[in-house]
């Protein structure tokens, strides 16, 4: 029966047969020799460990995504933290944040984050409106419209591509209501990027 030894880079462990090896830390990085190797091998760089190393589960970040779904049909990927894990090679993702990237058009947000923008417009509007009839050496305060108009339809837009459609359609009237009470698109991506819920 052969027998298998595996070294952490300082360290020889073994023998072990390969039953008992999958009961050992074994990443694609471990140094593997057996009897009719000529010297250490990585584990990855040896086919009979490809099934010791599907085991290893990964690092539990986050949900797994298949980002080349049937769904997906773009290359589009909203700016999360890409995790490779370093035993399987497999990608994982961290879910995307409410507010997370407030001022840019791309990606997509859920109902909720467009309300909670929506008050967000409403109290910083009415604060600023407020100081400047109080004092109108103030009203150079308008000029904070411009981030604020920005963020809300960066914010608009996203939720526009929830549900499938251009950021555009914000503007049209009446719409913004559908924007809160409609549902955003089922699946794990459209063409403009992963489904906030993920």
């Amino acid at each position: 029966m052969k027998k298998y030894f595996y070294s952490d880079g300082k360290d020889k462990f073994g023998p072990f047969s390969f039953e008992e090896l999958k009961n050992e830390n074994i990443t694609k990085d471990t140094l593997i020799w057996f009897e009719g190797l000529e010297d250490w091998k990585q584990a990855k760089e040896i086919g009979e460990f490809e099934e010791i190393l599907k085991l290893i589960p990964p690092p539990i970040i986050s949900e797994k995504l298949d980002m080349k779904s049937e769904n997906a049909q773009s290359d589009y990927k909203i700016s999360d933290v890409n995790v490779t894990d370093d035993n399987t090679g497999s990608e994982s993702f961290k879910r995307q944040g409410m507010l997370s990237n407030p001022f840019s058009f791309k990606g997509r947000i859920r109902r909720l984050e467009y309300i909670v923008s929506f008050i967000i417009l409403l109290f910083f509007i009415l604060i600023i409106n407020v100081l400047i009839e109080e004092n109108y050496d103030l009203s150079w305060l308008f000029l904070a419209y411009i981030p604020l108009y920005w963020f809300f339809f960066a914010q608009g837009a996203k939720r526009c591509h929830d549900m499938g459609f251009n950021g555009w359609w914000q503007i049209v009237p009446f719409f913004p209501i559908l924007m809160i009470f409609g549902k955003g698109e089922e699946g794990i991506s459209n063409k403009y990027g992963r489904s906030p819920w993920i």
